[in-house]
């Protein structure tokens, strides 16, 4: 459990957060189109979102220090939870190789505010470099990391559901949607990552999930 500042300045705190992140897919989505990659805008895009990146990482780090419960490192985290992970892992390829597939066959429509597909591959590099070492990062520390810091510290069966549907609606809604469709996919993937947050009490292992499922989503556009 943190030891916590007062509940408004958490929130507050937290809008800022939701803000930064975001403000960062937004200026995301403009640099890469069908038509190409905009360089100078990309060169911008890096450079603020690297620096908002570590503006996050670097505060959530620091309040971890007050936690009295703070995780091992990665590696032997991730051996004491590798079962679960993996489980984890699965689901979420799953469910993002049933989505391409329904859009594939016409089942489902194609997202409009997501990555986009096109005829220069720079703009693939720059969306698979993007989300992975920005866009993830920035809204599972909103989505989980931040989330559970501040609003859900009690180690409560009533808290940890009602963290991970209110977590799953947070990352719904961060990532944009362009549709009623999008939204839901988004927050059963939320789910998956608060459900690794919570069951493993690390951030480094819903970081991963996110990340392989960033991976995923990007490569089957």
């Amino acid at each position: 459990m943190r030891v916590g500042e007062s509940r408004s300045t958490d929130f507050i705190r937290y809008l800022i957060w939701i803000v930064f992140a975001v403000g960062t897919l937004a200026l995301k989505n403009i640099v890469a189109t069908e038509k190409g990659l905009n360089n100078t805008l990309a060169a911008v895009f890096f450079i603020v979102g690297l620096f908002l990146t570590f503006l996050m990482v670097r505060r959530y780090l620091r309040e971890r220090r007050s936690f009295v419960d703070n995780p091992d490192g990665f590696v032997e985290s991730l051996t004491a939870n590798i079962g679960f992970v993996a489980l984890m892992v699965i689901l979420v390829c799953a469910m993002r190789l049933a989505v391409s597939y329904l859009q594939v066959t016409g089942k489902l429509p194609q997202f409009v505010n997501d990555d986009v597909a096109s005829s220069d591959q720079k703009v693939f590099l720059f969306n698979l470099v993007a989300n992975v070492l920005i866009i993830t990062v920035q809204q599972q520390m909103v989505q989980t990391g931040f989330f559970f810091n501040y609003f859900f510290r009690n180690s409560t069966s009533g808290n940890a559901v009602a963290g991970i549907v209110l977590s799953g609606v947070i990352a719904g809604a961060i990532t944009l949607p362009g549709s009623v469709t999008q939204f839901f996919m988004n927050m059963a993937l939320g789910w998956c990552m608060a459900l690794t947050y919570l069951y493993t009490k690390d951030e480094k292992m819903a970081m991963l999930v996110a990340i392989i499922s960033a991976i995923v989503g990007t490569i089957l556009i």
